[in-house]
Parts: C-alpha cells; structure tokens; sequence
C-alpha cells in the first residue's frame, strides 16, 4: 500500500471539497464569515419558498434554515468540516463496497460524459427509495440534463440512506448536507472523478480494511497541523485531531499476538497450528502456573476492548484472531462474526467519525467472511460519545434515572444520575471517565439496559430512550476485560485543558504527565484479574522522573510479559526524533483463583462463605505469595531503537525474535523485573548488565557530594539577556565571588551560562544578564522564575539542558549566574569540582545516560541519579588531565575574538616558543608513530612570513587538539576501570567529538585533520578590522576601545615595530572596489596592516598567501564576503554595521561601539557624496570619449550610472535618516537599535 499517494489523495480531496463547499455556500448567500442579509434569506410560502426571485420547495426553505441556524451555532468553518468529512467519508465507503463487490457501481460513470451510473439508472426509470416530495423533486430535475449535480445530489443521499451498511455505520445525512454538495463534485479533477482513477488507491488497497484508517489519519493531518501550530491547550473539538495516528500493522499483529493469542494459548497449551500464523507472537519467559492462569470457559466469555480505537486498525486485527479461533474451534463463518460483535469485541473513541469508519471498516471484514452481513442485521460494538447525555433538566433526569433502575432504587438511580452528571464531560474526558463501580449497582444497571433493549426500543418510554446511549457507554467502561488492546492519544499535561487537566489530577495523580500514561493506568484498571493489556505510546515513562511513581505502581502489581523498544523513526510520518515509542503486554497478577471473582460475585455469597474469601486473600497479602510472583517476574525485551524506520524495526524483531543474530544486542530474555528498582527512579532498563546494577547499588549518587540545580528563568529574553560584545564592556562585571560584590560594583551585566552547543571542558561564555542592583528588574518581572540564587557566582560544572548527543560538561568559574537551559552543579569542595567534569564527560556516563533519560535533555535529578565511586578522588591523575584539558580548551575559546578573554589574533600570536614547542611535538610524534628517536634541529624562525606562521599554527593547535584526544581516551580508561566496565566499554573517542577548533577551522574525516585555511585567514581579516577600526591594538593584547566616546587618546596613531599604525578617526570604513577613492577604504588599509604586521620583506608574499587562501583578491573578499562572514561569526548581532545600498554598490561599515548621532549624516556627507561625485566624474570621462569606447568601456559606463542611480536613491533614504540624529543605548542591544536605522543599514536576518 502506497501510504504517500493515500495521503496526497486524502489531503487534496479534503481541500477540494472544502473549497467546493465554500463556494456553495457562497451561492446560497452567505458571506466567508457566515453572515447573510436579511433579503438573502428564504421566505417560506404557500406551495413552496421564494429565495433570490425564484420558487424553490418548502423542503428547500427548510434545509436553508437547517444550514443558517448550523453555522450559527457551530461557525462557517466547523460547517465547512462537517459538510466536507460527510461527503468525503460516504463517497469513500461507497467506492470501498463497489470494489469488494458488495453494491452496485453507483459512482462509476456511465458514459464520456461522466453522468454516474446512479444518474443514469434513475433517467431509466431505476430510482432508490426515497421520501415522495424528493422523488417529485427528482423527476422534474430528470427532465433537465444540465442538472446533473443536482440530480446526483439526491439519488446518493436517498441511496445512502437506503443502503443498511452505510446508513448504519454513517447514520442519515442531515438535511442542510445535500444543498452542500458542491457544485464541481462531478467535474474533471472533481472528487469523484478521483475516486473512479486508481492513480491514487489501487484495487488492491480497496480490498484492504487498513485503507480506512489511512484515509482517516491523513484526511485530519491538515487539521492537526493546524492543531498543533496553535498555542495553548486542546479543546474538546480538537483532541481527536491532535491524538490520532495510524498504528503500523505489524505493531499491532504484535500486540494482539501477545495479548488475545497468549491468553487463548495458555488455555490450550496444545494448539500449535494456529500459532504457526502468528510470527509476532513472543515466547513467554515463564509458563503461567494453573493458579495464575487466566481461564475462560467458552470463547464468547473472552472480552477483549480498544478504548481509544480511532478507526478501527486494532479493533480489525482483533477480529481477525477471534474469527479465526472460532473457525478453529468448528464454529460456522456467521456464528463466528455474530459472538464477536455480540460478545467479545468492543471499542470506544472520543471522535464519532472515528467511530463511524471503526464500525464501517469491521462491518466489511464480516462481509468479506460471510455476504450475509451486507444487510447490516447485526453491528459491531464500537461506542462514541455522541448523544449520552440526553436534553433533560435536573428533575427529569433525576426521574428517567430511578425508573431506569426499577422504580425502586433510590441509591441506584442516584448513582446513574453521579454518571449521567460525568457524562456531561464525554467529550473532554472519553474512556478514562470514572463510573461508580459498586458491582450490586452495575450488575442492576446491566440487568436493566438488557430488559429496556431485548425486543427492541420501539416500545421504550422517550425518556429512557434517552438513557440508553449513556447507559451503554457506562456498561463498556466499567467492564472488566481480558484483553485490552490500545494506541492511547499522547498529550502531555501542558496540552489539556482545564476540564481534562482537573479530572486527571483528581482522579490519576501518578499517571498525570501524558494522556497516554492515564491510559496506561486506566487500562489496568479495566483487566480482570490475570488479564493482558497491550499499548504502543511513549518511551518516556520508561525513564523520565515525571512517570517514576507510576512506574513504581507498575513494576509492584504488574507483570511486562515482553516489550518492543521501539525509540524514533516508529512512525514513518512523523519525521525527526521527538517522538520515540515502546510497545509492551503487560499482565494484571491476580493472588489466586479467588482473585477472578469480583466484588459482586463476593457479596452474593453466603455471610461465612464471604468471610472466609476474605481470610484467604488477607493471608495471602500477608505471605507474600502476590508480591513473590511479582518479584520473580521476568520478561524479554527487544532493543529497536536504532532501526533505520518502521520496516527496520520489523526486520529487526523478526530477525532476533528468538536469540540475537551475529552477535547483535536486541533480544533480552529473562530480565528480572526487579533489578530494575536497583537504580534511582527504576528506570526500565532492560539491557543493562549486571556490573551496572552493581555500580547503582553499591555507590553513592554524585547528588551525595554535589549539588545539581536548575537556574532561573527571566520571562523575557530578548530584554534582559545580551551578547557580552553587543553593550559597553565597561558595564560587564566580570569575575564577581558573591551576589554583594556584584550589587557594590555598579556594573548591568554580568556573565550568564546560558547552556549552548555541543562543548566539551570550557567554553560556550557568550551571555550576560542584566543582574544591576542584585537582579532587581529581573526579579521584579512578571513570570520570572529566581531559583537558587545562594548558588549564583559559584563555580560549577554546567551542562546544557538540551543534549542531542551525549552529555557535554563544562567548567565555569566564579562570577556566573545561570540559566534554567543550562543546568549545574555545584559542591561545597571545589576541589572536587574536576573529578565531576572529568566523569560527566566520560563515556561511563554517556553509557549510563539512556537508562536515566534517553531524551535529548539530561535533568538536575537524572544527574544527582548518577553514581559516584569515593575512589575517584584519590586519583590525582583524573584531576590533572580534567584541568589540563580546561585549560586546552580555554586557550581555545579565547583564541577567538568573540571571547571576552580574547587577547590578539593566533597567527600574529605564533613566536619562537611556538616554533621550540612544534619542535619537539614533531620529534614525541615521530617516536610514537615508529619508535624512532629523531633530533630536529630548528633553523631560523621565519616570523615575517604568513605562510610559515600558520604552518606552525597548526602544529600548535594539532598538538593541543591531540592531546586533548589523548587525555580523554586516558580519563575514559581510569573510569571505565574504577567502574569495572571493561567488558562494555572501551576509551576510544572519535575525533569529531573533540571539541576546540569548531569555527571551522579543521575538517575531521577518517583519514585524520584537515586544515582549513580560508577560516584561519578571515579571522586574521576581522582581526585586521578590529584593529583599524579600534576594538584592538596591534601593541597591547585585550580589547582597547570597547564603549562609546573614545577619548583622543584612545584613537590616537601609536606605534608597532617601529611603523605608526592608525586608528580610523570616525569608526567607519569603505569596503568598496579599490578604484573608489577612499584613502581608508578595507583592502588598502588591510594591505597596509599587513605590512605593519609582519615587515616588509614578505609583504608581497603575505598579501599572495593571504589571497591563495581565500581563493580570491583580497578587494573581492571584502566588497562580497567580509560582512556576511562577520555577521555569522557575531551570531546575527554584528558589531560593525553596513550602511549599504540596495545591490552594494555603495557600502561602509560603522563600529557600533564609536557610533553616535552623527554617524549616518558623516556616512552621508564624507562618504556616499563624494563617491556620488566620484562616479559621476567618471561617468563624465568616459561620455566625453563616448564615439570611441570600446565595448568593454561601454559597458563599464552602463554600470556606472546603474551604480550613480543607486547610489541616489540611497541617498534620498540615507538623508532622512541622517537629519534624525539617532542615538542609541548600548544596552538595548544590537536588534533593537540596528531596527531604529530601517532600510539604510542591510539587513541582518
């Protein structure tokens, strides 16, 4: 089945539909808001309506109204819905009975034209069955054959209601429905027309009751887009679309296998012929002894349900196993069908559509089993929550419930009227509702509903007509089955609304973090004793701390029979690794036989009889004999998680179903469900061998010498969190000890570990917070969340509250306050600070993470989960190599100018130390690679040459980088010794997860480093820049001129190796064609730095070198790429700001920092008019040769007046501007004041 041409089937037809309907509704006098005028309304009259001037039927006035008094109440757009979902389903269904042969091809056409077969056999004479002023209707429609869609409009919504399988499933079309069937439903491209070509649903998939749901899910998938782009909570209307999703096939097979199957099996442990069929069905790990064998007496006792069955897909498999343990059992085809609708199978969903295409898709398997079905004489027991609550008042229902109970039973009718008051809420709450469960009350209640309906409810009074629904939907939801098998809606708590929210904190304390969960608890609640509930949902509550209490319910009274771990890529139609599922059967243990019997079973029992029941479970509590069953339960599982998609997974678990193939972990049988209380939270952690579980028990948590905590939260970002090089540095407190010396230093901002990316050791210190008189505004702003601020300025090993590969740790020192996405822990022992960072950041704890938390986030409480050997900190080692890789990756961060510690440019950096260091490395690296010593003499150290500095910047930095590796590996090695691991692990680390050089400095394949030299040259570039503009000084290391208002002194020339260097007078710079005229203009000022630099001998070869790595000029790079390059490396909050006209012909950049009012009328008046005056003189030279230009000179003037017009139009804005004289505060940062300047700056995002 080609579930991506189902799908585009599906979501075109809907939105052909709908914008076939708008358009109908459009001629009917309604506007897009669903208002009408009031003489676009039908007048009713004798004989008929008038409506716009024309005689219509007094059926047609009624429908109108019907239609009007529908979009009032419900909205145009619901209507839209409505009307679209009834045509498209029905169409559907029509279309799926023609091609299993089970009516005629009413929808085919009949000749070229394309009229359908049921037009054209009613112009024959052939009408269906239908109300007499329809058919008058019809006939004189008949006599037009322009009328075709009006003609087809009533034969298909007579046929529909005609026929018993689509009238039963689907119920009477209302009747404003047909006046909606658009007008284009029957053209070329139509809906129709799409249904009669098999381009999108073969005859093949027609046959298949799986084509339902697929049609369902992805007919809703636009609606759930819709759904989930919303913020805030899931209305009633809306939890259907936000919670379906189509169960892949073989999953099911797996669940019902498990489930049905198993119990089946177990009583009749002889079958074999059967099971040969079943290839999903999962050895059991332990044979059931006959106290804890579930047993049933006749197959029509096994009760098996789907409480969220959406439409149908479980409920499909269901029948399929129970028909053939009928067969099997020499039941014939219609008896088997009739017991399974009558007496095993049953479902519930909160959506009625859902439960329409439930019950459609299952009518269809009985017909496909036995033709006798088609009359519909007897239905599948599939329940929604339409019409439960019927229209009465308090009175009336407080009567129609007692005399529903017998007249009689004042207790028992107050009890129906607490469920009726509960039913109210159907629609937010669904199957997980709580009904008064007194088992004298349901068995009443049960014995009544049989006598109101057992000759039918023709005869019944209206009001307990009206009852029955509900009645019913109680009756199902307060059973006790044997299977339950279920795909429950996932929706975690912050999604529900406050009806649906309140009911799960009152009722499923433990269960309330997902819907899916409270399903979980829910189902195990509705088991029989000895009963199999089988769910796919969520991973989450396998290992989350959310889900820990009602994992501890679980692993105490429930047995896991086996499990899928599934992980991501479960659903081929949810892309990304978000969603991650398991699929499990797990068992309701009973104490003994006496625990089948149920509490009105006991309560009919004799007194003495009754006590000594009671004696025998009490003994039973106390001599364990439940608790043992449960505490040697073991059950197997199998490991999915890293299956490439569905159909891996399949492959996957078919492949290792019995014992693990070439040596592959996915099958674990017999795990001890216990063990799993061995670790903190008992994380379902299946796979993990014994040395783990020792590792948990026999060691303190890391929460023993550590503090992990959570920071805060400022409810506004964007106001109170800054890059440090967006304000003045003069304002950044740097390196506070203590909340007091922060508050007595007068300084705004002060560092902020706001997490970050993937970075190991140190580093990701790009933040500050606005903390200016101890946090004052911060803690004043509505939504701010203040969480251990005695922990502020504290060092601390931090990690980033997203991990989307494993953990990584760093070392943050004094003078941080940090964020709730970057989580961190703290000792009262600093010194034991490193051996934390060091285990963290060891493959111990990458291996450990997924039993605590599998999910891209590692939590405060799955840290402090974490266990910790004492013997770590007598290993002097450990800290030597933590510290020394902190220090490799602070030279590192700092190396790049976007570092608040960052000192001057590495290849400027590069001295004879250097060279003596590489030096020796070369000689250690020729030793280690073949065992030979070597002595290197060093020759002259060339410090004028570029070329020969960045050869020794990446000796340098591949020295630095390997001996990180080096160092890692050997942390790995202690750790995995001191934790015994050897057998699991190894200390190998991947160099591509070693984290210095990641602004692309080197490309890391299999074949080891690759320099990129191009970065290396740029970052020389932007320091280049800083250096002309200010920022820095060739002479000094650190930033100079980093705030407003240099002082002459600050920007003064000074000089550097004997050459005067110049600081630009204004902070602003041309990058511009060297031709411009701009004696400041980049590439002229960056040749010149150059030459300060490095001298003069290698000049012009530097200023090669420099080009060679770029790949282009130097004047290319600047006029093209400097500022882009710029802007990435300063993450779209640029320092220098490019004033820039529309293509660039004109554009000078200005250091934010030196700017002021006066910096757009000085780009104006020293820059943009004489390079407007530059061009028009050379526009004017070449006009004056203008008979003899060359082509090439004919088109230079071309696009120099292109370039002069551009630059007047920017001139017209630029001016405007200008005479503003905007000013700015450096404290609103580089968004809110680059925005103040509008269209003359370029733009950043």
């Amino acid at each position: 089945m080609d579930t991506n041409r189902i799908k585009r089937f599906a979501t075109e037809a809907r939105n052909i539909l709908k914008a076939g309907i708008a358009a109908k509704i459009t001629t009917l006098g309604f506007d897009k808001n669903g208002n009408v005028a009031e003489e676009n309304k039908p007048q009713l009259m004798q004989g008929g309506s008038l409506w716009n001037d024309q005689l219509q039927t007094e059926g047609f006035y009624y429908q109108w109204m019907s239609l009007y008094n529908r979009i009032q109440q419900k909205g145009i757009s619901e209507v839209y819905e409505e009307a679209a979902y009834t045509w498209f389903n029905r169409l559907c269904a029509i279309r799926i009975l023609q091609k299993n042969n089970l009516c005629s091809p009413v929808l085919a056409y009949a000749d070229a034209a394309r009229t359908p077969v049921i037009v054209d056999e009613a112009r024959q004479g052939r009408i269906p069955q239908m109300k007499e002023e329809l058919r008058q209707r019809l006939v004189e429609l008949l006599d037009d054959d322009t009328k075709v869609t009006e003609q087809f409009a009533i034969l298909i919504t007579a046929w529909c209601h005609d026929n018993p399988i689509i009238n039963q499933c689907f119920g009477s079309i209302a009747d404003y429905t047909e006046l909606l069937l658009p007008n284009n439903i029957l053209a070329e491209g139509g809906f129709v027309d799409m249904l009669n070509h098999t381009e999108f649903i073969t005859d093949e998939d027609f046959q298949s009751p799986e084509l339902i749901g697929w049609l369902y899910q992805f007919y809703i998938s636009e609606r759930k887009d819709e759904v989930f782009a919303k913020k805030g909570k899931f209305e009633a209307d809306e939890i259907p679309a936000a919670t379906q999703i189509f169960t892949p096939n073989w999953i099911v097979k797996y669940m019902v296998q498990n489930t049905v199957g198993r119990i089946y099996l177990d009583n009749n442990p002889y079958e074999t012929q059967l099971q040969k069929n079943w290839q999903y069905l999962v050895e059991s790990s332990e044979k059931p002894s006959d106290k804890n064998l579930l047993k049933y007496n006749e197959l029509e006792d096994l009760k098996v349900a789907d409480l969220a069955c959406g439409s149908g897909h479980i409920l499909n498999e269901c029948f399929d196993l129970l028909y053939d343990l009928y067969i099997a059992e020499g039941y014939g085809r219609g008896e088997a069908v009739e017991n399974i609708f009558n007496h095993n199978l049953t479902g519930i969903d909160l959506d009625t559509r859902a439960k329409q295409l439930s019950q459609f898709a299952l009518l269809l398997k009985a017909c496909q089993k036995d033709a006798a079905f088609a009359d519909a004489h007897v239905l599948p027991n599939v329940l929604d929550m339409t019409g439960v609550v019927p229209a009465l008042d308090k009175k009336a229902m407080a009567e129609a419930c007692l005399q529903f109970v017998g007249g009689y039973e004042d207790v028992a009718g107050e009890m129906l009227e607490e469920d009726f008051e509960l039913l109210k809420e159907a629609d937010n709450l669904g199957s997980i509702m709580i009904f008064n469960n007194d088992e004298n009350y349901l068995n009443m209640l049960r014995s009544h509903y049989e006598d109101w309906t057992k000759n039918g409810t023709d005869d019944c009074p209206a009001d307990i007509k009206l009852l029955l629904p509900g009645v019913k939907v109680i009756l199902a939801l307060t059973e006790h089955y044997h299977a339950l098998v279920m795909n429950p809606p996932y929706m975690g708590g912050g999604k529900m609304n406050s009806v649906l929210s309140k009911y799960v904190k009152d009722n499923y304390e433990e269960a309330k973090a997902d819907l899916f969960s409270v399903f979980m608890d829910m189902g195990m609640n509705r088991l029989i004793f000895g009963g199999k509930m089988a769910q796919i949902n969520m991973q989450s509550w396998m290992f989350l701390s959310s889900f820990e209490k009602l994992r501890d319910i679980f692993l105490h009274n429930y047995v896991i029979d086996s499990m899928l771990h599934l992980g991501p890529r479960t659903f081929d139609e949810l892309s990304g690794e978000v969603v991650q599922n398991t699929a499990f059967v797990m068992t309701k243990q009973h104490f003994s036989a006496y625990g089948e019997m149920t509490s009105f079973e006991l309560a009919s029992k004799p007194l003495e009889e009754r006590k000594a029941i009671i004696n025998k479970l009490m003994e039973e509590v106390d001599s364990g004999e439940f608790k043992k069953n449960i505490r040697e339960a073991k059950g197997t599982y199998y490991r999915l998680v890293d299956g490439k998609n569905c159909a891996d997974k399949e492959q996957m678990f078919l492949a290792n179903k019995d014992g693990n193939e070439d040596g592959k972990h996915i099958y674990y049988p017999n795990v001890e469900q216990m063990n799993f209380e061995k670790i903190p939270g008992s994380p379902i952690g299946y796979w993990v061998s014994e040395k783990i579980f020792e590792t948990f028990t026999r060691n303190r948590a890391v929460s023993a010498v550590a503090r992990p905590s959570a920071g805060l939260q400022t409810a506004d970002t964007a106001r109170f969190l800054r890059l440090w090089f967006e304000v003045d540095n003069n304002r950044i407190g740097f390196g506070c000890e203590n909340a007091a010396l922060a508050a007595r230093s007068q300084k705004k901002w002060f560092p902020h570990d706001k997490g970050g990316t993937f970075r190991r050791w140190y580093g990701n210190q790009d933040y500050i917070i606005n903390w200016e008189n101890d946090g004052f505004e911060v803690k004043n702003n509505k939504g701010a969340v203040i969480r251990n601020p005695k922990l502020y300025f504290t060092p601390s090993v931090s990690w980033s509250n997203i991990c989307s590969k494993a953990i990584s740790a760093r070392y943050f020192g004094k003078g941080f306050i940090y964020d709730v996405s970057a989580f961190s822990a703290f000792s009262p022992k600093e010194e034991i600070l490193p051996y934390i960072l060091g285990l963290t950041n060891s493959t111990v704890v990458a291996h450990i993470k997924p039993l605590l938390n599998p999910s891209f986030h590692f939590t405060p409480g799955d840290f402090g989960k974490l266990p910790y050997k004492e013997e770590i900190v007598s290993n002097e080692s450990i800290a030597s190599k933590v510290k020394e890789n902190i220090s490799i990756s602070k030279s590192d961060w700092d190396a790049h100018e976007t570092s608040w510690d960052f000192q001057r440019n590495e290849l400027l950096s590069i001295d004879t130390s250097t060279y003596l260091e590489n030096i020796d490395y070369k000689m250690e690296k020729h030793f280690e690679e073949t065992g030979e010593h070597i002595s290197l003499s060093p020759a002259a150290p060339q410090l004028g040459s570029l070329e020969w500095r960045m050869e020794q910047y990446k000796t340098k930095w591949e020295r630095k980088f390997m001996q990180l590796h080096k160092n890692e590996e050997e942390l790995n090695r202690q750790f995995i010794d001191i934790y015994g691991l050897q057998d699991e692990l190894t200390p190998d680390v991947p160099q591509n997860e070693i984290t210095i050089l990641q602004q692309g400095e080197i490309t890391v394949a299999e074949n080891g480093i690759t320099w990129n030299e191009d970065v290396m040259t740029k970052q020389l570039i932007s320091y280049a820049v800083g250096c002309m503009l200010g920022r820095y000084r060739l002479d000094k290391p650190e930033l100079h001129i980093a705030h407003p208002a240099p002082t002459d002194e600050e920007i003064a020339p000074y000089e550097y190796k004997g050459e005067q260097w110049e600081i630009d007078d204004d902070g602003i710079m041309p990058l511009m064609p060297n031709d411009c005229g701009f004696s400041d203009n980049a590439s002229s000022r960056f040749a010149d730095f150059i030459r300060v630099a490095l001298g003069n001998e290698e000049h012009v070869a530097n200023l090669n070198y420099v080009e060679k790595c770029l790949g282009k000029t130097v004047e290319q790079y600047f006029v093209k790429d400097f500022w882009k390059d710029h802007k990435k490396t300063y993450q779209n909050r640029p320092i220098y700001w490019l004033f820039s006209s529309k293509k660039g012909a004109f554009q000078v950049i200005a250091y934010m920092h030196r700017m002021n009012a006066y910096t757009a009328e000085r780009v104006r008046s020293k820059y943009l008019l004489p390079y407007i005056e530059h061009l028009e003189a050379e526009i004017d030279k070449l006009d004056a040769r203008r008979a003899e230009l060359s082509t090439k000179e004919t088109k230079l003037l071309q696009t120099l007046k292109k370039q002069l017009d551009e630059c007047r139009e920017y001139h017209e804005r630029l001016q405007v501007v200008a005479e503003q004289a905007i000013s700015f505060d450096l404290d609103d940062g580089v968004v809110v004041n680059y925005a103040k300047f509008g269209d003359i700056l370029q733009k950043i995002k």
